[in-house]
């Protein structure tokens, strides 16, 4: 009961909530083998949407979605991040130094951080000294990492055979004979008929290590305290010469200079590097990508040292070239802040803040030579670096007072941030070797270089108010009133203002009296409006792009032009939201259980408007479309003792209901977007099918086909015409429809811990449901532009032995991009729903009559196991989260032993 929540610029007790805050302990997130706190979320609370598409060491963070996605523009739907009160991002901050994470889902709870709250607002405080005796913990794990799903690609001798059958049935000459066929099976001339599973051999040929260590420092007295972290982080890619290494510190201070004047000061900063292969196609996710492509049959690292190649794809190849991409990164982040109490209840803090980054990156594509018949050339080097600033001002006032059953807290404030970005950048080629890539190396021919900068700023003056009576009847009023330099001063500055109340019938005397086991129960009600400033810099202003040229006589001259029409009526992004919750907690804390429901609104989505090309420019985006989400979010936390076995049991579960409402000059669609009235944004729009053709009969009598229908092939319904009825043919006009979205409709998960006689486990599910995905190309059509095949496409397929009309795979042909058959349908789409084994961490603390006679006052040792498990209906051998297109990074399971000391 009495729980204490951290909220905007403050601190609450949880009962006295009346907005939707969830609240995350360090607990929860110990001892877990992640590289990144975005990850740390998964599965964790209701309301709050998280997937991870990537396994790319330096790259698996997680995106984040607070109560649905909001709007489809630029201006993006992350949540504000701040650490210790300065705006950052998550994965800026070491999991091992977090104090407390609070979510602040609804407007109630977040309209005091106004233009930048629309997408929820995440809090993070770090640790801090404590009074006592100096503490020095260490943290460590060692572990390893492999990809959660591969898909299974045929032997050489089997893709043969299919690719024979599909020459067949495309009318051509037969590419294989029995003799080749042979010769692949029995390995007897492995340089010219080999068997090379190309994904799988890339995929696992770095060593996937991975480690991190982690150690703290604390004490605090009754005037100064401090806590002191330092941490590493090492990672070795499943890919060979890919890893990625963090160096970090967090350095807390608290000194209480005079009894009312206290001042903190919190400094952190990381260093890392990232280095990857790459290739004269792409980086390291497309040379991953485009091994899917590559069959069996095409060799590797051959005896004479050439290469098998696929245009110009080889992993092998340029994996033993001198080509490479390194990413340095560093961050630096401080605040400084003076509290002072002249009059009990009445305060005054100053907070100044600083944040800087920088990067520095090369990549280099060395001369590649495959074979006597092709060479990649020139070698060539790409350099670019660039640096960020956002300084911040703050002031804060606040005021508590009781009068008799009557409590008051006042809040008053002032913020400013300046925001400051430049980078450059530059390209040479023709080196004189592979070894020496720095810049001046180099020719001048083709050189080129660019260069540009940025900076925002924005004002804002916000309050809050606080009232309850007798601890029954609560009510909060915030308000926001911000002015940001991206809009024009007519319209530069809003108001963002939000109101909740609650209302505690737990401590009504007829309810207080009567029902005992009844610990808690409160209602809640809010609405509030937020802002969403995030849509570039310069929007309303006419910017003149240099290098235009124009002929003058016989020349061509360098010019400058206005090419895009500037919008000077642009404004912010609104978004209101409306929420209803109910507490309850019951039987002295066993059971504690949060639910709400919202309506969550946002108007004046910046869209683009077609023009005609007789303007001569392009049109700026104008506010011009709207979006809704509505859902419900039930989380329970259940303790129990049996004995000398504690149960901790927390689910929880969301639905959203993601719907367009209104696009620009009452347009109902927007095709090429994705984007329908009255459905869900991200839209997957195509034909409606009905299995495949049996024989050329089944075509005959069928609606006519959009494309060149065969039998083996996909069939789309009609299921409409010029008349609004079905009119015997299929088109693109009228069959087709909204067949999902790519935006999942539930998050759920489960917590389960427990601890008995100094052994401990925890056990974390986490999923998302009601949503499809489409995987393309390579990696859903067999043969696709002489792509590779799998094992479930062939034991699946349609043949003309077998033609079942309700077949996995299609008859096997050679696809390539337009192929009637492949349009988008709801034959290929696949439902995304997946529960996960998030992580699994069994633990033993050994007895405190045994570690201190060492000195040691606690030691555990444990085992952890990330993204161990999961359980969907997706494309076999792939994970759903996985991110979708020629270039990915297979998600990766983390299997580590750690230990934990205290000194």
């Amino acid at each position: 009961m009495d729980e204490v929540v951290v909220v905007g610029y403050g601190t609450q007790k949880k009962v006295n909530l009346t907005g939707s805050v969830a609240s995350i302990t360090p607990e929860t997130i110990e001892n877990r083998p992640i590289t990144q706190t975005s990850q740390a979320l998964a599965g964790l609370t209701s309301g709050v949407t998280v997937s991870q598409s990537s396994g790319r060491p330096g790259g698996d963070q997680a995106s984040i979605r607070i109560r649905g996605v909001g709007t489809f523009s630029g201006a993006g739907s992350d949540p504000l991040v701040l650490i210790d009160g300065l705006s950052a991002s998550i994965n800026d901050v070491d999991p091992n130094n977090i104090a407390n994470i609070s979510i602040l889902k609804d407007a109630a709870s977040s309209a005091i951080y106004g233009t930048r709250a629309a997408n929820g607002v995440i809090l993070i405080e770090t640790k801090r000294g404590k009074k006592g005796v100096t503490q020095v913990a260490y943290n460590g794990y060692v572990g390893w990492l492999k990809a959660t799903e591969l898909p299974d690609f045929l032997d050489s001798w089997d893709y043969a055979i299919m690719r024979n059958e599909a020459d067949k049935n495309s009318g051509f000459s037969a590419t294989y004979d029995q003799n080749d066929i042979d010769k692949f099976r029995n390995g007897s001339d492995p340089d010219n008929y080999p068997n090379v599973n190309h994904l799988k051999d890339l995929v696992t040929s770095g060593s996937g290590f991975q480690t991190g260590h982690n150690v703290t420092l604390s004490n605090g007295g009754e005037k100064l305290s401090y806590f002191f972290s330092l941490g590493y982080l090492h990672q070795e890619g499943i890919v060979e010469q890919n890893d990625y290494s963090k160096y970090n510190f967090q350095l807390n201070i608290d000194n209480q200079i005079l009894s009312n004047l206290l001042l903190k000061a919190n400094l952190s900063g990381y260093a890392s590097t990232t280095n990857e292969p790459y290739t004269g196609d792409g980086d390291m996710s497309r040379m991953i990508g485009m091994s899917v492509r590559e069959n069996a049959t095409i060799p590797g690292r051959k005896s004479d040292g050439t290469y098998g190649y696929q245009d110009l794809f080889c992993p092998e190849g340029w994996l033993d070239s001198e080509s490479f991409r390194k990413e340095n990164y560093k961050n630096f982040t401080g605040g400084v802040e003076l509290s002072w109490e002249p009059l009990k209840g009445l305060s005054f803090s100053g907070k100044v803040g600083y944040n800087y980054s920088n990067y520095y990156n090369k990549r280099y594509i060395s001369t590649m030579v495959f074979d006597a018949n092709k060479t990649y050339s020139p070698n060539s080097l790409n350099v670019s670096n660039g640096n960020t600033t956002l300084t911040t001002l703050q002031f804060i006032a606040k005021y508590s007072k009781d009068i008799e059953a009557h409590h008051f807290d006042i809040l008053l404030g002032a913020s400013q941030e300046e925001y400051i970005t430049n980078w450059g950048e530059a390209y040479r080629q023709e080196f004189p070797n592979d070894l020496l890539y720095e810049l001046n190396a180099g020719s001048t021919n083709g050189q080129t270089a660019s260069g540009s900068g940025g900076e925002w700023g924005l004002r804002s003056f916000f309050g809050r108010l606080n009232y309850s009576y007798m601890d029954k009847y609560l009510v909060e009023v915030n308000a926001r009133y911000d002015g940001t330099s991206r809009f024009p001063s007519s319209g530069r500055w809003d108001l963002f203002p939000s109101i909740s109340l609650g209302w505690r019938l737990s401590e009504e005397s007829f309810i207080k009296d009567n029902i005992e086991w009844l610990n808690n129960l409160k209602l809640r009600a809010s609405w509030g409006k937020l802002g969403n400033q995030n849509i570039g810099n310069y929007p309303y202003q006419n910017s003149i792009s240099l290098g235009v040229d124009y002929p003058f006589g016989n020349n061509m001259s360098s010019g400058a032009a206005v090419q895009t029409l500037a919008n000077r009526n642009i404004s912010w992004e609104t978004t209101s939201v409306f929420d209803l919750g109910v507490d309850f907690t019951v039987l002295n804390g066993m059971f504690d259980v949060t639910f709400d429901y919202f309506d969550k609104r946002t108007d004046d989505i910046l869209y683009n408007i077609s023009a005609s090309s007789i303007l001569g420019m392009t049109p700026s985006e104008v506010n011009a479309a709207s979006v809704k989400n509505t859902g419900i979010e039930a989380s329970v936390r259940y303790n129990t003792n049996i004995g000398n076995f504690k149960l901790h049991l927390a689910p929880n579960f969301s639905y959203y209901k993601n719907q367009v409402t209104s696009l620009a000059n009452g347009q109902n669609r927007d095709i090429d977007k994705g984007l329908f009235v009255g459905e869900s944004l991200n839209a997957i729009y195509g034909y409606v099918t009905d299995g495949l053709f049996v024989d050329q009969a089944d075509i005959d009598n069928y609606a006519s086909q959009p494309y060149n229908a065969e039998p083996g092939f996909v069939k789309y319904k009609d299921i409409s015409g010029p008349d609004g009825v079905p009119d015997g043919k299929v088109d693109a006009t009228y069959d087709r429809k909204v067949l999902g979205s790519t935006i999942p409709k539930f998050s759920y998960g489960i917590n389960i811990s427990g601890e008995y006689k100094g052994f401990d486990f925890s056990l974390l599910l986490q999923g998302l449901g009601g949503y499809k995905k489409q995987m393309g190309s390579y990696q859903a059509y067999a043969f696709y532009n002489s792509g590779n095949i799998q094992r479930w496409q062939m034991e699946n397929r349609w043949t003309e032995e077998n033609p079942n009309p309700k077949a996995q795979y299609i008859k096997l042909t050679s696809l390539n991009d337009g192929a009637g058959t492949t349009m988008t349908s709801d034959y290929w789409l696949r439902n995304g729903t997946f529960l996960r084994v998030k992580n699994l961490q069994i633990g033993y603390t050994f007895p405190s009559n045994i570690t201190q006679k060492v000195h040691i006052s606690n030691t555990r040792i444990y085992f952890s196991g990330q993204n161990l498990f999961c359980i969907n209906n997706f494309y076999q051998g792939w994970d759903p989260e996985l991110s979708q297109g020629q270039s990915f990074y297979p998600i990766t399971a983390v299997y580590s032993l750690g230990i934990n000391l205290k000194f």
